[in-house]
């Protein structure tokens, strides 16, 4: 037992650095691209606007389409960490929200200037006070699991309904989210898009 602790302690993953070393990433390409090629067209004007025209929807659609785009992405990541590609997607997984994260706050940032990356925290806040805890938990629970697939353990009973449950609990903080994101989200960019008038 405490050899295989030691294990999970040597073999953990380090969440918070992968998802920093995305985060920098994400800020340092537009910069050094900004120059060349984004000055008249971003990514995170066509987000911003997306965002604002989402209010047009109903709000059960909106619901729908939410659900539909971040619940495929959650079960096929979950269905991944009861195989050898669940610890390759969690590194990359976490490195990839590190780059989204840092690509809007900083294309909103030099495309509209300090207002642009208000707007841009806007579009991030309420929904993922739950999506980052709940992304950081679950890629932590596919490494670990996925793990025991590679060390040649194959699956065992009792620890993939262990991780089933901890994957279990995961969704329904992500459906707080996906909650957050179709009622709470819209109003918070509304009134953001207006008071600040970017456009």
């Amino acid at each position: 037992m405490k050899k295989r602790l030691e294990l999970y302690r040597r073999g953990s993953l380090p969440v918070y650095w992968l998802f920093f070393f995305g985060f920098l990433a994400g800020v340092v390409i537009p910069n050094v691209m900004w120059k060349y090629e984004w000055h008249q067209k971003t990514a995170a004007s066509l987000y911003l606007l997306a965002a604002f025209a989402d209010n047009s929807l109903d709000k059960g659609e909106y619901f729908l389409q939410v659900l539909k785009m971040r619940g495929s992405v959650f079960l096929i990541s979950a269905l991944c960490g009861v195989s050898v590609f669940g610890a390759p997607l969690a590194v990359m997984g976490i490195l990839y929200m590190g780059v989204r994260t840092g690509l809007l706050l900083t294309m909103s940032i030099l495309q509209f200037g300090l207002q642009g990356g208000i707007v841009g925290l806007g579009a991030l806040f309420p929904q993922y006070l739950l999506y980052f805890p709940c992304f950081f938990w679950l890629m932590w629970l596919i490494y670990r699991q996925s793990l025991e697939i590679w060390k040649s353990r194959g699956l065992i009973a009792g620890e993939v309904s262990s991780y089933a449950f901890r994957v279990l609990l995961c969704a329904v903080v992500c459906m707080g989210g996906i909650l957050l994101e179709t009622w709470c989200n819209p109003p918070v960019m509304e009134v953001l898009m207006k008071s600040l008038d970017l456009f």
